[in-house]
């Protein structure tokens, strides 16, 4: 967890800053000076305000009086805070249809409350877990995490992986996509334990899917992958789940 991993921001005034990223695992130092970082965040937030203000001017006010007083989603997804993900993967237009929830890891047990919100008082019909490749807590849960500051471990600790004890040797990518499924299929199996009445009556269904936005399973960068409908994750038997087919 103590690797570099580093990228270039490249911006008119600035030249090129290098900025620390937890990116792939690893944990970054800062190497900038303050004064780089204070630009960076400026440039960054001005970039916010003003498409911000593009998207407002875009939507117009009789979009958003579709959903002023109530929402009402279709979804509730539980994803990674990986800035890699973002809900445009899933959805064009994810206003008042999707109710997110993200942390590192893509966790039920970190955010209880705010899943059973999206199930049991929005009652969406569906639930889902997206995990994704190359995916920094994963591989923070196989390494040596020690270092990092005690609400980290925390979060960590919770992957409950069943390969966890397997420590991850470099970036073998096949293991650390193996990790990312096996906690997806984790998280089904919390959610199917917490919400069994509403799944059973078929009120809900709970599917886990992996985002891959590395072509790490080989069928292409960003495409999503289904591995678990309501505990199945037999591949076959999914593929003719009523749900896909």
């Amino acid at each position: 967890m103590k690797r570099r991993d580093f990228i270039k921001f490249s911006a008119i005034g600035l030249g090129a800053t290098t900025i620390p990223v937890f990116a792939s695992g690893g944990h970054g130092e800062v190497v900038a000076s303050s004064g780089e970082l204070q630009a960076v965040a400026k440039k960054m937030y001005t970039e916010i305000i003003n498409n911000n203000d593009f998207y407002a001017k875009q939507k117009g006010d009789g979009f958003f009086k579709n959903f002023t007083i109530s929402q009402s989603p279709r979804a509730t997804i539980v994803g990674c805070s990986d800035s890699r993900f973002q809900e445009s993967v899933l959805d064009s237009t994810p206003e008042n249809d999707l109710f997110v929830i993200r942390n590192i890891g893509n966790q039920y047990t970190s955010n209880e409350g705010s899943v059973g919100y999206g199930v049991m008082h929005l009652h969406t019909p569906l639930l889902i877990i997206v995990g994704h490749t190359r995916c920094g807590a994963i591989k923070a849960a196989l390494s040596d995490y020690t270092s990092e500051d005690s609400p980290i471990r925390k979060e960590v600790d919770t992957l409950s992986l069943s390969i966890r004890k397997a420590h991850l040797v470099g970036d073998n990518i096949e293991q650390w996509a193996a990790a990312v499924e096996a906690n997806v299929n984790q998280q089904v199996e919390y959610c199917l334990s917490k919400f069994s009445e509403q799944v059973k009556s078929g009120q809900l269904t709970i599917v886990g899917v992996i985002y891959d936005l590395a072509n790490d399973l080989s069928k292409g960068a960003g495409k999503i992958h289904t591995v678990n409908i309501n505990g199945e994750t037999n591949k076959k038997t999914l593929e003719n789940h009523p749900l896909i087919k």
